[in-house]
């Protein structure tokens, strides 16, 4: 039987915000001022998500590595701090490209995008820690009812919309089984009559064939 993953689903959301935005800065001509401030946006968006998720790792998870495996914690710390000094670089020439010339938007373009990469790169490295030693750790000292709370705890720390926002990027990045164990937990968790609302953002990001396959597969009314 497989234990609670508190990681590997919104790793696999991440990975999808990096990978897609470091396609789409290779796809834009930053000469274009309209292609550059849309480039400028997204950097700015997957930055400010890559920000809450380490902080919501920092409040719920980081604490009990720090007790329980304190060398693997200063690991992930200093992982923390290369990929939070990456992601201000990148932030920062995201913001230059506001009244820059052609020429230095095209300059700054391709500097943002290899930033970009490296700044994926290195959450690669860092996730994979996280779900192999991190989830090692953990699942080796909660059961999953514990782990269970801390993740419904983290859930409902997150404002209702934004909560929105992080599901659809989520689900999106999931596979049917995983979309369908999503919606049994929600349905396990959620009153029948709130479940629709709830499940709103899902039925957005998924489009009406999507959805309906991944309620079929859950087994519950589409």
């Amino acid at each position: 039987m497989s234990r609670i993953d508190l990681f590997g689903p919104v790793h696999k959301g991440i990975r999808t915000l990096l990978f897609d935005a470091g396609t789409r800065l290779g796809h834009t001509d930053f000469a274009d001022e309209a292609g550059a401030g849309a480039a400028a946006e997204l950097v700015h968006r997957l930055i400010g998500m890559l920000e809450e998720h380490a902080a919501h790792e920092d409040r719920w998870f980081m604490p009990e590595l720090a007790r329980l495996a304190p060398e693997l914690h200063a690991a992930l710390a200093a992982d923390h701090a290369r990929t939070e000094g990456l992601a201000r670089e990148a932030g920062q020439l995201a913001a230059r490209l506001a009244g820059a010339s052609a020429a230095e938007r095209t300059a700054l373009g391709r500097r943002l995008h290899d930033r970009i990469w490296g700044l994926a790169a290195e959450h690669l490295r860092h996730m994979e820690r996280e779900e192999v030693e991190g989830m090692r750790v953990l699942h080796a000292n909660f059961d999953d009812a514990a782990l269970g709370a801390i993740h419904r705890a983290l859930l409902e720390s997150i404002p209702p919309s934004r909560r929105g926002e992080w599901t659809a990027v989520i689900v999106r990045s999931l596979n049917l089984p995983e979309r369908a164990g999503l919606l049994r937990g929600m349905a396990g968790e959620i009153p029948p009559a709130a479940f629709a609302q709830a499940t709103a953002p899902i039925r957005a990001a998924l489009g009406a064939e999507a959805w309906a396959a991944a309620a079929a597969a859950a087994g519950i009314a589409a």
